[in-house]
């Protein structure tokens, strides 16, 4: 793209604080822009951030296998990525603190089970023979599932100063919801999504006490001993639904982090509380989402979406509304390495 070419947009001099995840939102912007205007995203990267494009020499190329060159990339996009959705997606923050992979272009990825028992060792006696025990170490095996969203933003909105924050405003919403009511669910796994964290796990049996203070400690305390065996001495995750996590807040400690414990909010648990050893899940992302933007066509605007969109439901017109469509297709997987690793149950306290 000429230096002479329009620029779609333009950032003032007087620019605003990076946003979290910096390196994943200008990745998606940039390619939104190359695709609404047939450009290489490149060259909307050069136009628009040239500090954070720097041409070199010839040298040898990057690849994702190669530490020192572009393996840490991956990671560090991978990071961001999950910077960028974490402030709307409490999953993020849960996946984050696990055990985190890049795709790499694998077809499927396994990883080592956990299994903690206190008879895979014991005290020997002064010459008496070591018992010698094979770990149970079952492998969890990470498939490749994509989230999509599409999202639909005015050419206003687009070619405005504020479309950083705009196109990455509609992804984080969208993505670091559906990313929740997956990770938190209790589906199988299908063949559109990876199982919920709660697959196949029983609820536990919650406080009986009328007392609401003391149902808290009970509920809290039953969820982190479930999980102990797993977490050992934490980190510890809970979420609840926003209005129990503050309610939980206010009732423990001042310094209940100081144990491990981290407390997150999340609309998709509804009225359950869901503890989690982090060590127990696995994650995968790609670290290079799919971003298309579209300007023609018809949209069916509903979130479960029919095949035609003229055939029933609310549809629009890209082209005659001057609209435009951005739909984010990105390969994430998670896997549990063990079932003591999650515990749930439903408080009866308010």
């Amino acid at each position: 793209m000429p230096a002479t070419d329009p620029i779609p947009f333009k950032r003032k001099a007087e620019s605003l604080p990076e946003l979290p995840g910096n390196s994943f939102t200008r990745l998606v912007l940039a390619k939104v822009i190359a695709s609404l205007g047939h450009l290489k995203t490149r060259d909307v990267v050069e136009q628009l951030w040239p500090g954070d494009l720097i041409l070199r020499a010839a040298s040898a190329p990057a690849m994702t296998t190669v530490t020192g060159w572009a393996a840490e990339l991956v990671h560090r996009i991978i990071a961001d990525a999950l910077t960028a959705l974490g402030p709307d997606s409490s999953a993020v923050k849960v996946l984050s603190r696990g055990l985190v992979l890049a795709w790499n272009g694998a077809g499927q990825i396994s990883a080592p089970g956990i299994v903690g028992s206190a008879s895979n060792a014991g005290f020997v006696a002064e010459g008496a023979p070591i018992p010698v025990r094979q770990l149970l170490t079952s492998p969890c095996l990470l498939s490749p599932f994509k989230l999509a969203s599409i999202s639909v933003l005015t050419r206003e909105m687009i070619e405005s100063g504020n479309a950083e924050r705009l196109v990455t405003d509609a992804l984080t919403r969208s993505c670091g919801a559906a990313l929740d009511v997956a990770l938190f669910g209790s589906a199988a796994a299908s063949a559109a999504q990876p199982a919920g964290l709660r697959s196949g796990i029983a609820a536990t049996t919650p406080s009986a006490s009328t007392d609401p203070f003391g149902a808290v400690f009970e509920d809290v305390t039953t969820l982190i001993n479930a999980i102990a065996p797993v977490a050992g001495p934490g980190p510890y995750v809970i979420v609840a639904n926003p209005g129990r996590a503050m309610m939980i807040r206010s009732r423990l400690p001042d310094d209940y982090q100081s144990v491990g414990l981290t407390l997150f909010g999340s609309a998709a648990v509804g009225n359950d509380i869901v503890a989690i050893a982090p060590a127990a899940v696995v994650s995968a992302f790609s670290p290079d989402p799919e971003i298309e933007a579209g300007t023609a066509g018809t949209l069916h605007m509903d979130t479960a979406p029919v095949a035609d969109p003229g055939s029933t439901g609310d549809h629009k017109s890209l082209f005659q509304t001057e609209s435009i469509a951005v739909k984010v297709r990105w390969p994430v997987s998670w896997a549990l390495r063990n079932a003591a690793g999650v515990a749930w149950l439903t408080p009866i306290w308010k």
